[in-house]
C-alpha cells in the first residue's frame, strides 16, 4: 500500500500545513508582544501615578473633557469653544469623565485607554511590514514599540497616541490598496484617515500620497481610480461637512480642519542663528494693527474682544501673523540663513531628538539618543540598499518620501521632538527594511561561495 492510502495529507501538503504553523506563530507573537508592551506600560502607569498628569498639554486635554462631559463644547485651555484643536480628544475624554467623574478615577481610565491604543498601534506596523518582508522581520519593526520613552509616550494624555494608532492603521490599508481592490479596503483606508484627522491635522496629505501610490504602481485604471476617489470623498465628507459647518456657526470663518497652526509656526521663526529679534521689529503696525483691520468684526467697540471662542480664535490669527511678518522680515535680512534653517537645520535637528521627559530620563534618553541615531543611519542604508539590491525599492522610496515630506512640513512650523515622534514608526519599519536587505545580501554572498 502508498503512504497516502494511511494519512490524509500528501507529503506536499503536509508541507503547506508547517509552513501555515509557522505562519501562525508569528501572527500569535505579534499579540504577546503586544501583551507586554500594554504590561509595560501599566508598569511606568503606577510608577508615575494612576492620577498624575505632566502639566503640559495633557492638563488641557483633561479640563477639555470635563468641559465636554458638562456642557457638549469642544474646548481647550479655555471653556470656550475651540477649533484649536481637532473635536477627537475632549469628546473622547468627555465620553471617559461622565462614566468616571472628574478626579483620580477619571485620569487613570483615560491614560489606560491611551496605553492599549497606544500598544495596539504595534498590530499595524507588524500588518504593514508583513506585506514586504518576512513575518519575523516584521516583528520586530513592531518591537521597537517596547522602547521606554514610546511607553511614557502612551501614558500622555495627548493627541499622539490615538493619532497614531489611527496614521499606522491607515498606512496599512493604504498599502494594501495596491493589491485588494475591493471596496472594503477603501472604506477602512477612508474611515481610518477621518479618525485621525478627528485628533490631529497632520494626515490631511496622507491621500495625496495614497493617489500617487496607486497611480505610480497603475494597479487601478483611471475608471477605478476614480470610482475609489468617489467613495473616499463621500466618507471623509461624514467628518469635513458637520465640522466645518460647526466652525462656521461658532467662529463666523471657514475653518475645515483647525486654526492650530499659528503659534507653532511663530515659535518655529525662532529657530536659527539668524531669526530677527523682537526689539527690531514693528508689530503694532504689521501685526496687530493688520489684525485688528481684516477681523475688526470680532471687536468690540472699545476694542476687545468679549466673546471667548472669538477671543482663541483672533490670539491665533495673531500668531499667523506674527509668524508670517517674522518669516518676511528674516527672509529680507538674511535670505540664506533663512533658508539654511529652514531646508537644513530644522529637519536635521530633529533626526535624533527623543521625545520623552519621564521618570528616569537621564538614565532612559542617553541610550535612547544613541538608538535613534542607529535608527537614522539604518534608514538612509535601507535607501541604498534597496537600490544595490533592486529588492523593496518601491516601499523604500514611497515610505522615504512621505517620512521626508512630513519633516519639512514639520520644519516649517516648530522643529522639535514631540512632532516628529509621530513619524518614527516609517523609519522603525525603513530600519528593519534594511536589516533584511543586509541580511538577504550576506545570504546571498554565502551561497555563491558554496
Amino acid at each position: 500500500m502508498s503512504y497516502e492510502t494511511f494519512s490524509s495529507s500528501t507529503p506536499k501538503e503536509l508541507t503547506i500545513k508547517r509552513e501555515r504553523r509557522t505562519l501562525d506563530i508569528f501572527d500569535t507573537s505579534i499579540f504577546l508582544i503586544i501583551a507586554i508592551m500594554v504590561v509595560e506600560r501599566l508598569i511606568l502607569f503606577f510608577i508615575i501615578g494612576p492620577g498624575e498628569i505632566s502639566n503640559g498639554d495633557d492638563v488641557a486635554y483633561i479640563q477639555g473633557g470635563i468641559t465636554f462631559a458638562r456642557s457638549g463644547v469642544i474646548s481647550v485651555w479655555t471653556e470656550a469653544p475651540t477649533a484649536l484643536i481637532m473635536p477627537a480628544t475632549p469628546i473622547v475624554t468627555g465620553i471617559i469623565s461622565l462614566l468616571f467623574g472628574e478626579g483620580t478615577a477619571y485620569i487613570a481610565a483615560t491614560r489606560i485607554l491611551w496605553i492599549f491604543i497606544g500598544s495596539f498601534t504595534a498590530y499595524y506596523i507588524y500588518k504593514s511590514m508583513c506585506l514586504f518582508v518576512p513575518k519575523g522581520w516584521a516583528l520586530l519593526a513592531a518591537s521597537a514599540f517596547l522602547l521606554p520613552h514610546r511607553a511614557w509616550i502612551d501614558n500622555i494624555v495627548s493627541t499622539e497616541t490615538p493619532y497614531l494608532f489611527f496614521f499606522c492603521a491607515n498606512l496599512y490599508y493604504m498599502l494594501r490598496l495596491r493589491e485588494d481592490k475591493s471596496i472594503s479596503c477603501v472604506v477602512k483606508f477612508s474611515l481610518t484617515f477621518i479618525l485621525a484627522l478627528s485628533f490631529r491635522a497632520n494626515i490631511i496629505i496622507m491621500p495625496v500620497f495614497a493617489a500617487a501610490y496607486l497611480v505610480l504602481s497603475k494597479a487601478y485604471s483611471p475608471k477605478e481610480l476614480l470610482h475609489r476617489l468617489a467613495v473616499f470623498a463621500c466618507i471623509s465628507m461624514i467628518f469635513f461637512v458637520p465640522w466645518t459647518v460647526r466652525n462656521y456657526i461658532r467662529f463666523d470663518a471657514f475653518i475645515p480642519v483647525s486654526y492650530g497652526a499659528g503659534n507653532p509656526t511663530l515659535k518655529g521663526t525662532y529657530q536659527g542663528d539668524s531669526c530677527p529679534a523682537d526689539e527690531d521689529l514693528d508689530y503694532e503696525t504689521n501685526v496687530y494693527a493688520v489684525v485688528r483691520e481684516k477681523y475688526a468684526k470680532y471687536y468690540d467697540v472699545d476694542g476687545t474682544i468679549s466673546n471667548g471662542a472669538h477671543e482663541q480664535y483672533i490670539l491665533s490669527q495673531i500668531d499667523s501673523a506674527k509668524a508670517k511678518y517674522r518669516m518676511e522680515e528674516w527672509f529680507r535680512q538674511d535670505p540664506s540663513g533663512f533658508l539654511k534653517a529652514y531646508l537644513i537645520e530644522k529637519p536635521l535637528c530633529i533626526q535624533t531628538w527623543v521625545y520623552y521627559w519621564g521618570p528616569f530620563a537621564d538614565t532612559i534618553i542617553p541610550p535612547t539618543n544613541f538608538l535613534s541615531k542607529v535608527n537614522f543611519i539604518l534608514c538612509v542604508f535601507a535607501v541604498i540598499l534597496a537600490f544595490a539590491l533592486k529588492k523593496n525599492r518601491e516601499i523604500v522610496v514611497f515610505l522615504s518620501l512621505i517620512y521626508w515630506i512630513n519633516i519639512y512640513i514639520i520644519a516649517m512650523s516648530y522643529a522639535v521632538e514631540r512632532y516628529a515622534a509621530l513619524l518614527m514608526p516609517i523609519r522603525y519599519m525603513l530600519s528593519v527594511i534594511a536589516l533584511y536587505l543586509i541580511y538577504t545580501a550576506f545570504s546571498v554572498c554565502a551561497k555563491k561561495r558554496k
